[in-house]
């Protein structure tokens, strides 16, 4: 009897132990991954006095690649940082400044095994990325949680990789919503979510969940001074870049015949091409399922679309002036458009080649340089000139004229697009690197 009841007191002090915070870890920490990336990296002298910002240095460069060297050069540099599985089939999501300039990115599962990954997308405002690895089996996924399901003082979890240090855990209050973060002057984030869980160089690019298990966003170390203060990206904002990077457009260069938007959870077919095989979708649907599976926002629509290839028939559940019916559309292969057309004709905007240009010389990653504007362009009208290089033309990073044609594809005259724009000057001894967004109405 003595010996039951002992054992009946182990049991229970261990189901007292396990925690909601504990049952969280053990059901999302699979899905947290080690990302390592190798850069060689153009070390110029440049004059301390000055702070060099845009595609060639950032505010982190210096806490994954230590000082810089005092002389021309090449070097080959580490870093390291966290991510976390958003999609079986191999899909991460991490910071943009973990994986910045990177000649190679390596991917190490909770199960230790490794993967060399792709870069997809980024956006270097909102400092999120997305890769992909090609994994041997499904992986374990993270669920997201609703977009403003969050509550102050709720508990919440970070998980990643501080300093190297794999499968860390920190716990924490969700200490405010909808903070400002600047970085000289200018507004990094207006909506970032603040935690006095420890974010730690490292950890970032990790989730940050709530209690239930979900993502409720993604760690950015932005403070380094900072005691008990971490921040991360909103889920909201997570899903709205996800939902233009995780489409077929960009993951497998096909499409379904149509475009919709998203307005407050209601899908609506805005564009379609008649001349599509098998097309039956109408201008003004409202897309209430694919395959059998619901949607309710973009990003629900792009990743179920994923799974269809080239000729595949694709079911869909829409409403049309109110009745619900079903209709099919067909994934086709995307036209591969003229970027040099697209881009004078819809943005008044010639481009050279990277080797000509400062591209090379400065060893910038990305972009095309400005060859040509057009004089009464919409270009010109939002004050570009030759020689600033185009790095991203909405969510599209720009390396060829390819992504231009790739970018402007889906557009009409009459709408505003975002450039990210690049302006580099080499004055003496050392480089100044501008960046900035300009809006360009379309011809």
């Amino acid at each position: 009897m003595f010996l039951v009841g002992l054992s009946a007191q182990a049991s229970l002090a261990i189901v007292n132990r396990r925690t909601p915070v504990v049952e969280v870890v053990s059901e999302v920490l699979p899905s947290v991954v080690n990302i390592g990336t190798e850069k060689i990296v153009k070390v110029r002298y440049s004059d301390p006095s000055r702070r060099v910002r845009g595609d060639l240095f950032d505010q982190f460069f210096s806490d994954f690649f230590g000082p810089q060297l005092k002389k021309e050069g090449y070097r080959r540099s580490n870093s390291l940082g966290s991510g976390v599985i958003i999609d079986p089939r191999g899909y991460i999501l991490t910071n943009y400044h973990v994986i910045e300039r990177a000649s190679v990115i390596r991917v190490t599962l909770s199960d230790e095994s490794k993967y060399e990954a792709v870069f997809l997308a980024g956006d270097e405002i909102s400092d999120l990325a997305l890769i992909k690895i090609d994994p041997l089996k499904p992986l374990k996924a993270v669920k997201f949680g609703e977009d403003d399901d969050l509550m102050l003082g709720e508990t919440v979890i970070v998980l990643g990789n501080p300093f190297g240090l794999a499968q860390t855990v920190t716990v924490g209050v969700l200490s405010a919503k909808n903070r400002e973060a600047r970085y000289e002057g200018e507004i990094l984030y207006n909506d970032i979510l603040q935690t006095d869980a420890a974010v730690n160089p490292g950890s970032s690019g990790g989730p940050l969940v709530n209690i239930n298990g979900e993502v409720i966003g993604i760690s950015v170390a932005i403070y380094r001074e900072a005691q008990n203060i971490g921040f991360a990206v909103p889920i909201k904002r997570v899903k709205a870049l996800l939902a233009h990077w995780m489409t077929p457009r960009i993951i497998s260069k096909t499409w379904p015949g149509f475009d919709a938007e998203d307005t407050n959870g209601v899908l609506t077919v805005i564009h379609v091409d008649t001349n599509a095989a098998g097309a039956s979708v109408r201008m003004g649907d409202i897309v209430k399922t694919v395959g059998g599976q619901p949607v309710s926002d973009l990003y629900d629509l792009s990743r179920i679309l994923l799974d269809y290839k080239v000729g595949d028939e694709i079911p869909l559940g829409i409403e049309r002036s109110g009745a619900a019916t079903a209709v099919a559309a067909v994934m086709d292969a995307l036209p591969k458009p003229s970027g040099e057309t697209l881009a004078k004709n819809l943005l008044g905007l010639g481009f050279a080649s990277r080797e000509d240009t400062v591209t090379e010389r400065f060893g910038v990653s990305k972009g095309l340089p400005i060859s040509v504007v057009v004089d009464g362009g919409g270009a010109a009208k939002a004050g570009l000139r030759v020689g600033l290089l185009v790095t991203k033309i909405n969510d599209y990073e720009i390396m060829s004229l390819d992504d231009v044609g790739l970018a402007l594809n889906s557009l009409r005259p009459g709408e505003t697009v975002t450039l990210s724009v690049l302006a580099l000057e080499e004055t003496g001894s050392f480089v100044v690197a501008q960046s900035s967004s300009v809006q360009v109405k379309l011809d």
